[in-house]
């Protein structure tokens, strides 16, 4: 079937439904005196005990299904405002005018508000970490991260549950940027402007059916009109010096709203990675090791990011958005030295080289997206549409020095390399959310498409004198687009809450190695369905139950063939033959008292795409392919919970134990599996030194056991870090000092035993720094939403 019958399909199945919605019940919207909608009030209507709960969405609406007829008396109840109360007749399909309410006089400090804890909330398809006014609002988003339930940072990348394959998201749009970009955009998002972050280990069919899990930050909207503003500047001593200067601005109009930030940076990087390979004849014994010494020195001296988003509020029912962001480090620079030193079997000194690899790497990376939002009286209808473009030039020359011990090297070789990478990514999709009866839907449909071109260019010299290479320069392209449609539905009754859903992917893609004339071309329908159970047996216990099947389709850079050498004798390459990774998840979700959260799950996961290592006993190489594995799996149990343990005392805790088995091919043919059963532990403690809560104190400290990933065994990880915070000028300032893996426990051995194989690395990643950071806020402070007593008291742990 092609992708238009598809797209049709979709249209005639599921928009002859959106126009016969209907919906029963009561529904109205809460606002101020000055019009604006009044977000998270607590909406109850009393009639028999106990009385039906609701709370007011950002839009300020509320709504209640299946109410019998009758007379009721509404109460609506916000902190700020005065408590409203009416009598009202409920016929069916009742709509309100809408609910002024008026200020009170009594406000509550914003040094209380600033500093409550954070609220860990179970809902059917997510865990919620509600940080909204909490003592994490004065950090960035990505220490927020760090303390978010089921989310690890370990090793400097984002994982969970043991997974990197993880969908980021703000305010559920795709963030393009990854790795050390990543890190940097949210690390200069300020947590003043983040609502929660809401881990989503089954995403649900609304969201694309790639990776493994979703991690949505949920911004704040202000409902009051006004500007704010901030300037941050630290600096940053590890191995070498760095150092950042951010700024961030928000305004809001009565229509229009303007966020904005910029981050400078500038600093050296340190990484080292010590390795040592023996090779084995064929009686299993030892012929030669290889011990290799690898020190990697980056620069990055104007590391750039700005982020800029527009809303426009046309009138109370259409919104236009337009933004972008961007990052360029254009002054990008690596030296890694690898001496490398070849002993024989008994342990004596045979031969040296030693390889200095020099890498320039400017980068930039561009995105722009717009939306348009329309609401009707039970739903709302969301267009939006993005378009990334990424730029990334790599020119390497790997200098080696052959020699034998004691002498003066007898040979040089020259290998340079010219990596040029022009990426686009263009998506575009439609959404519609709203009541059907007695259900709420959710259905769109989705196009993305990635181009990319490739071109890498080898020259040799040895001894001064060109060589021809032959096999190693090539031109690669590759072309993908993704058709998707879904809808997916949930409903509430008694003590009861269901969801379901199903996705419908369509990829159509093609690699192309021009030069060798190598074309991989795939064509797939995959269907990703979804369905979760929330029993709520009362305040104090709840229990659910969710399936999802999910996609992994090899980035990019894995499906290139090209060899990027670090040494005459290791390289890195990709496999334009792999194959996209299928996904089934399990999980038995359990929450005690709103505090205690528990999470039974497993994994099963087919040809997962993965780094295999291996030594070529033939030219004596070291590769690292990026390969489809046969199979992997995990089952676990994961615990969170945050606790007040004294007025001045919170504490996080986070615990997981799971066993994971990965099944490859190795080199010799014969299929390896590679098991074990991990442990993970993070706990975080915040204490408050002072009655004005001017100085904060943290802790925090992670345990991970050994892991495995592919062929890879991974040694034990732990780090400790302290930081201390001191609010001036009336909370206008701030002074942190942050210490980071303060014993350098964030040092891996990682090991590759089987057959004739055999290699053990210890890396680390220079972790270990001091931080001092200042930041200053000015204009409108209290800018932010109006704040919820009731819905405070009610989230608390």
């Amino acid at each position: 079937m092609s992708s238009s019958s598809i797209i049709k399909l979709f249209f005639a199945l599921v928009f002859p439904i959106l126009c016969s919605a209907q919906s029963a019940g009561l529904s109205g919207k809460v606002i101020d005196g000055a019009g604006q909608p009044i977000a998270f009030a607590s909406v109850a209507l009393f009639q028999t005990d106990p009385a039906k709960t609701s709370y007011t969405d950002e839009a300020g609406r509320f709504e209640f299904k299946d109410m019998p007829h009758g007379k009721y008396t509404l109460k609506v109840n916000t902190m700020g405002y005065a408590p409203y109360s009416a009598e009202i007749s409920l016929p069916e399909n009742s709509v309100l005018a809408d609910i002024v309410l008026e200020e009170s006089t009594e406000q509550l400090s914003n040094v209380e508000i600033n500093y409550r804890r954070p609220v860990v909330n179970r809902k059917i398809d997510r865990l919620e970490f509600d940080v909204e006014n909490s003592i994490l609002s004065s950090e960035n988003a990505w220490e927020i991260l760090r303390k978010t339930p089921g989310v690890s940072l370990s090793g400097g990348g984002i994982s969970i549950r043991g997974s990197n394959s993880i969908l980021v998201t703000i305010n559920d749009k795709k963030v393009y940027l990854t790795g050390d970009e990543l890190k940097n955009l949210l690390e200069n998002t300020d947590g003043d402007n983040i609502k929660s972050i809401e881990v989503i280990t089954t995403p649900p069919s609304k969201y694309e059916a790639q990776g493994s899990a979703v991690l949505n930050i949920k911004m704040k909207r202000s409902s009051n009109e006004g500007y704010k503003g901030s300037v941050v500047g630290a600096y940053e001593q590890s191995m070498y010096p760095k150092g950042v200067v951010a700024t961030n601005h928000y305004y809001k109009g009565n229509r229009l709203s303007a966020y904005g930030g910029y981050m400078f940076g500038s600093g050296h990087y340190y990484g080292r990675n010590y390795a040592t390979v023996k090779y084995r004849d064929d009686n299993g014994d030892v012929s030669s090791i290889w011990k290799i010494r690898e020190q990697a020195h980056y620069r990055a001296t104007s590391q750039n990011s700005f982020n800029l988003n527009l809303e426009y509020q046309i009138d109370s029912l259409n919104t236009v958005t337009f933004g972008g962001n961007s990052f360029f480090s254009m002054k990008s620079t690596a030296n890694i030295n690898t001496p490398t030193y070849i002993y024989d079997g008994n342990g004596v000194l045979d031969s040296v080289f030693d390889a200095k690899n020099h890498r320039d790497y400017p980068q930039k990376n561009n995105t722009l997206n717009g939306s348009f939002e329309h609401k009707f009286r039970k739903g709302k209808l969301i267009l939006m549409s993005d378009y990334t473009w990424h730029y990334f030039n790599q020119s390497q020359d790997v200098n080696t020095l052959f020699s034998l011990p004691g002498e003066a090297p007898y040979r040089s070789q020259l290998l340079a390399s010219d990596d040029n990478r022009r990426i686009s990514l263009f998506s575009a999709q439609a959404d519609y959310s709203g009541a059907m009866g007695k259900y709420n839907i959710e259905t769109g449909l989705r196009f993305g498409n990635v181009n990319a071109e490739n071109d890498f260019d080898y020259a040799q010299e040895i001894d001064g004198v060109p060589v021809n290479i032959n096999g190693l320069s090539n031109r690669f392209l590759y072309d993908e687009a993704v058709f998707a449609g879904y809808f997916g539905l949930d409903r509430e009754f008694g003590k009861w809450a269901l969801k379901a859903g199903l996705r419908g992917e369509y990829t159509s893609l093609d690699g192309n190695s021009v030069t060798t004339a190598e074309v991989n071309s795939q064509d797939y329908l995959k269907l990703f369905p979804t369905l979760y159970t929330l029993y709520k047996a009362s305040d104090n216990h709840q229990i659910g139950l969710s399936y999802g099947k999910r996609i992994s389709r090899p980035p990019y850079s894995y499906l290139n063939p090209f060899r990027l050498y670090s040494t005459p004798y290791a390289y890195v390459t990709g496999d334009p033959r792999l194959q996209p990774a299928i996904t089934h998840n399990f999980s038995l979700l359990y929450t005690l008292k709103n505090k205690y959260n528990f999470d039974l799950y497993y994994r099963y996961e087919k040809d997962p795409a993965m780094e295999v290592l291996y030594q070529d006993y033939e030219t004596s190489t070291i590769i690292s392919k990026v390969t489809n594995i046969d199979h992997n799996f995990a089952a676990g149990l994961d615990f969170n919970t945050n606790l007040e343990l004294k007025e001045w005392w919170q504490s996080g805790l986070q615990a997981s134990t799971m066993y994971k088995e990965d099944t490859f091919q190795g080199i010799d043919g014969t299929m390896q599996k590679n098991k074990i059963v991990n442990f993970f532990v993070y706990m975080n403690h915040r204490f408050t030194l002072d009655k004005k809560k001017t100085w904060i104190a943290e802790t925090g400290y992670y345990y991970s056991s050994p892991g495995v990933s592919g062929a890879f065994r991974l040694g034990e990880m732990s780090s400790l870090s302290a930081s201390f915070r001191k609010t001036m000028l009336d909370g206008k300032a701030e002074l942190s000092f942050i210490f980071s893996d303060i014993y350098r426990g964030e040092q891996q051995t990682t090991t590759v035993r089987y057959a004739n194989q055999d290699r053990v690395a210890d890396s680390y990643g220079d972790t270990q720094s001091f931080r001092i950071q200042f930041r200053y806020r000015f204009g409108n402070q209290k800018l932010g939403d109006k704040q919820r007593q009731d819905a405070d008291e009610k989230g608390r742990l």
